[in-house]
């Protein structure tokens, strides 16, 4: 008897031992830390860390503490489901540094576990350079408007030659001019003038643009691109989680799509899964309601289904709503 009390009581030890249960940890989140190098004082440099949901639970961020008043947190989603990712995104003010700069934050997690995972930004804050405003942040805009934005730079190193001799962004969707202001013992002015071309997608738009220098010791001079662009159509909600539900069921959800002016739905397209609506009426509206269907497989494991809407509203893409969920076994 006392044996096995004995092996009972191991065995409940092992059971819970939580070191198995972090094992999920170096696969969920691919990237805990980034050296963002060298950059300009002044500048609001930023890095999106990726959360991929590769167990088979729910994975919820519960909160999340900033390591630095300069650090300000964007996430994604708070609700991971299985095979499904999404980011948590830090942006570091680097205007009251210099030199060497450690940052971050620290993610809670409340699903699978309880757990605080720590998310480490790093640079080098040059203090002989200067941007300001420190990003080129479009800011809310529409997705054919082709908004501009300045920034100005400011070299103050006592390199007489110093100058930048080109630069380069990510995608097409950003074109930029450069155009030196003034010019004196060792201190250069430029201003950076950036336009957002409507080839940019909806949703929130992340490029940078990178000035390279004559400066051997540091030649790459990194600065951050945002907007939020919205599109003409949109969904509501455009992203649904049914959460946990029976092998083979059948689920409904309503949906809005709506713009600022009358428009028809032209096709509804499956994209991926079992996933279809009916059109509504031919008639031209500024919103139109959607009845969504999507029929879960009778295999278990996570289950995702896409479907594409189409208007008549030239030169707007096609919206999509993205649906997710668990089949049980």
């Amino acid at each position: 008897m006392r044996r096995a009390c004995a092996l009972l009581a191991t065995w409940v030890l092992l059971a819970a031992d939580p070191a198995p249960a972090q094992d999920w940890v170096a696969t969920v989140f691919p990237e805990r830390s980034k050296d963002l190098g060298t950059v300009a004082r002044g500048s609001k440099v930023r890095h999106a860390f990726r959360i991929v949901n590769t167990t088979n639970q729910d994975i919820k961020i519960l909160n999340w503490r900033t390591k630095c008043g300069c650090t300000e947190v964007r996430v994604g989603a708070r609700e991971i489901p299985p095979g499904t990712q999404t980011v948590v995104e830090a942006v570091l003010d680097t205007t009251k540094f210099q030199g060497y700069k450690a940052s971050g934050l620290t993610l809670v997690l409340e699903k699978p576990a309880f757990l605080e995972i720590d998310l480490d930004l790093t640079c080098f804050i040059r203090g002989d350079v200067m941007l300001s405003p420190g990003a080129l942040d479009f800011g809310v805009v529409g997705r054919t408007s082709k908004p501009s934005v300045a920034l100005n730079l400011s070299y103050a190193g006592g390199q007489p030659d110093w100058q930048v001799t080109k630069m380069q962004t990510v995608s097409a969707a950003v074109t930029a001019t450069l155009q030196e202001l003034s010019r004196s013992e060792g201190t250069v002015q430029y201003q950076i003038l950036a336009t957002l071309n409507p080839t940019a997608r909806p949703g929130f738009f992340k490029d940078e643009l990178t000035l390279l220098t004559n400066d051997p010791a540091s030649p790459r001079i990194p600065i951050s691109v945002s907007a939020h662009v919205q599109a003409g159509v949109t969904l509501s909600p455009a992203i649904i989680n049914f959460g946990h539900v029976r092998p083979g069921a059948t689920i409904q959800k309503t949906v809005l799509l709506r713009a600022s002016q009358p428009f028809q739905i032209t096709a509804l397209t499956p994209a991926r899964g079992n996933v279809e609506a009916p059109r509504p009426p031919v008639a031209a509206r500024p919103i139109h309601t959607l009845t969504v269907t999507v029929k879960m497989p009778s295999q278990p494991g996570p289950y995702n289904a896409v479907l594409e809407v189409t208007t008549d509203l030239k030169d707007e893409p096609p919206v999509t709503l993205t649906t997710f969920a668990t089949v049980d076994p």
